[in-house]
């Protein structure tokens, strides 16, 4: 084993786990937006389907674009 490589240097193991880190960290940021982002337009279209659902009991209609 050479000893003089930066692979076995401890400030270069530092430097990656910290890089290693900090892309976990974006990657679970990207996630959770994009899972909240999904249940939020999930939850919106929940609802529209139960207002469109109780307007058309009563005889009204909403009017969009899947006429």
């Amino acid at each position: 084993m050479n000893s003089q490589s930066p692979i076995y240097s401890f400030k270069f193991t530092i430097s990656w786990i910290f890089i290693y880190l900090i892309i976990v960290i974006i990657f679970s940021k990207l996630i959770n937006i994009f899972l909240a982002a999904y249940l939020g337009l999930w939850i919106l279209n929940l609802l529209i389907e139960v207002a469109e659902r109780l307007l058309l009991r009563f005889g009204r209609r909403i009017y969009t674009v899947e006429r």
